[in-house]
């Protein structure tokens, strides 16, 4: 059986062999991962810089409770400070108020390390955010509510929404509650009749894609599945019926574009002209869409939505995944595309559900993801790093990137969860966007 938790204390060491000394405080190179695409990197980024790198360095201070891990993730922390300070406007994102990309995932790093040291500065740095989101809002689609971005979906106005919610929640802020509702009025104008009281709506401008005007994405987090998500939060925040509605035909629509594999489905990456493309992954694929389902299935308690999330998850093992590579799941590891999204949704769904088959698809994600590891001598130890394919369309640019959604943080954080589930002690630290159980529900 492999030690996860010695597996993940070596990636840190590996993401430490990129650090750097700020003018306060420290950051990470992300130089070896530009080397794919660049257009979401900033050093302080959730998805592959420094927010997201406390988010694993605190999930090893509270497995190990090894304090230099805590004093590190602050230190990490202060840098961000410094540069919301004094460079506010960050070299490349999906948008400057992005929870991928930008200062709502510096905000979210900033609440978990609220929670463990009760420090106020960070509660103070979180109001901070909010208070520049909130200024450098403008009109959204139709001239309706708030948008920062032309991506609505979670890597843009979706995510800094679901930022907002989930602060407030945090510190009992009706205000903000209210201010991401009026902001959430800007996806209600963008809801796309597709017939049979089914519908879609856009996620991310399509020249991201080099797509035509007419493309969809119908999964997560670019795209329906995702807005959909973002619409049942600010229904459960704010009571407002009109989220609830717009929510109507959203799941209809994508089961629609399901296409039969063996004994389950999946949801192409894009239509209408990617139909034969099937991602796995959080993006694009069934580890992200099933977090719609299962939220859709924890408000309602409809059997129908549990119908879905199995089908999409037999999709995936029908593919022989996650042990066999396909165009939509090459050879990459980490959470957004490759083997450690799925072993989140594995370990999610085992945790909501309690059914072992997920648990032991899940420990099949660990051995690949082991199996794949390299494993080097390094000044603070022995280091684990994974180099892969960041980018489908480049599959002969490899890198070794280190952070939570695109790397070694990310990989190294789902090891943890499954060290804590092998050892009766389960516990994982949800994002934004993922609703399922921090622990064990049955």
């Amino acid at each position: 059986m492999a030690d996860y938790l010695t597996y993940a204390k070596e990636t840190m060491n590996f993401i430490n062999s990129r650090k750097n000394q700020g003018p306060e405080g420290i950051y990470w190179s992300l130089q070896d991962a530009a080397e794919g695409r660049s257009i979401y990197y900033d050093e302080i980024c959730m998805y592959a810089g420094a927010s997201g790198i406390i988010v694993f360095l605190l999930g090893l201070y509270q497995t190990t409770n090894d304090v230099s891990y805590l004093q590190e993730a602050e230190e990490a922390a202060t840098y961000i400070r410094y540069r919301f300070d004094h460079d506010r406007d960050l070299k490349r994102n999906f948008s400057k108020y992005a929870f991928s990309s930008g200062w709502s995932g510096a905000g979210f790093a900033m609440i978990q390390l609220y929670k463990i040291t009760g420090n106020e500065k960070y509660k103070t740095f979180v109001a901070d955010i909010i208070e520049s989101a909130k200024a450098d809002a403008k009109t959204g689609k139709n001239g309706r509510g708030y948008s920062w971005t032309s991506f609505p979906g979670i890597v843009g106005d979706a995510g800094t929404v679901l930022f907002f919610l989930y602060a407030a929640k945090t510190f009992g802020r009706e205000d903000w509650t209210a201010f991401a509702a009026k902001a959430g009025e800007n996806f209600l104008g963008q809801r796309h009749d597709a017939g049979n009281g089914t519908c879609w709506y856009p996620g991310v401008d399509p020249v991201y894609f080099g797509a035509k005007e007419d493309y969809i994405d119908p999964n997560f987090p670019m795209g329906t599945g995702g807005i959909g998500f973002v619409l049942l939060n600010l229904y459960e925040a704010s009571g407002d019926q009109r989220f609830l509605e717009a929510t109507k035909g959203i799941a209809d629509f994508m089961i629609a574009q399901a296409v039969k594999m063996k004994a389950g489905s999946l949801i192409p990456h894009g239509l209408p002209d990617r139909k034969d493309l099937f991602y796995l992954g959080y993006c694009h694929g069934p580890a992200g869409t099933n977090r719609f389902f299962y939220k859709l299935y924890e408000m309602t308690g409809e059997d129908r939505y549990k119908r879905y999330i199995d089908m999409l998850t037999q999709g995936v093992i029908d593919t022989g995944a996650p042990e066999v590579r396909t165009e939509g799941y090459w050879n990459t590891y980490n959470i957004c595309c490759g083997t450690a999204g799925l072993l989140n949704m594995y370990l999610g769904l085992w945790a909501a559900f309690g059914d072992e088959t997920y648990l032991e698809q899940a420990k099949r994600c660990g051995k690949v993801i082991t199996d794949g590891a390299t494993i080097t001598d390094g000044t603070e130890g022995r280091e684990c790093a994974w180099r892969f394919a960041l980018d489908r369309v480049a599959p002969d640019v490899l890198s070794t990137p280190i952070g939570l959604f695109d790397g070694a943080a990310g990989i190294g954080a789902v090891l943890l969860q499954l060290a804590s589930a092998e050892k009766g002690q389960f516990h994982a630290t949800r994002m934004l966007d993922d609703p399922f159980p921090e622990k064990n529900k049955l």
